[in-house]
């Protein structure tokens, strides 16, 4: 990965880190793999959540996007990237938040690891299996005591 390119995805994460509910132990990582042709080098991105050190969430495997075809200079066309995705949600004013939907299949694991967004604004969400891990391992109290 070149320099700025990591420079830029580290800012992010910076970002990212500062709207996680610090309690979580999740990590967002961003693999960028250089593929060598006979003309010219290209950058493929890969991207995985984890939780507890589980993987929960893989980009491509996981979007919600059909991806098909093959790669043009290291992009899938019509494809939005984890990165673009987090971008977007992070850029958002808060009152939108809960309302945010992306291709890229992140929305509600954004939602959920978010610590602006309390457990009544999440709790009727329709969430993906990941997004309801994650839900799982920060409300475990509040699940846990209205069981009982």
């Amino acid at each position: 990965m070149d320099y700025m390119a990591e420079y830029r995805w580290n800012k992010l994460k910076i970002r990212l880190s500062s709207i996680i509910v610090p309690e979580l132990d999740i990590s967002f990582n961003y693999s960028p793999v250089v593929k060598k042709t006979t003309y010219s080098k290209i950058l493929i991105s890969f991207f995985q959540i984890k939780l507890n050190g589980e993987i929960i969430w893989r980009f491509p495997k996981d979007s919600n996007q059909q991806i098909e075809g093959s790669i043009v200079y290291g992009l899938w066309r019509g494809v939005e990237y984890p990165i673009m995705s987090i971008i977007k949600y992070l850029d958002l004013p808060q009152d939108q938040l809960i309302h945010y939907e992306d291709k890229a299949g992140l929305a509600d694991i954004l939602k959920v690891c978010d610590r602006r967004i309390s457990y009544n604004r999440l709790k009727n969400l329709e969430l993906s299996a990941a997004a309801g891990k994650i839900f799982e391992v920060r409300f475990k109290d509040k699940i846990t005591s209205k069981s009982t």
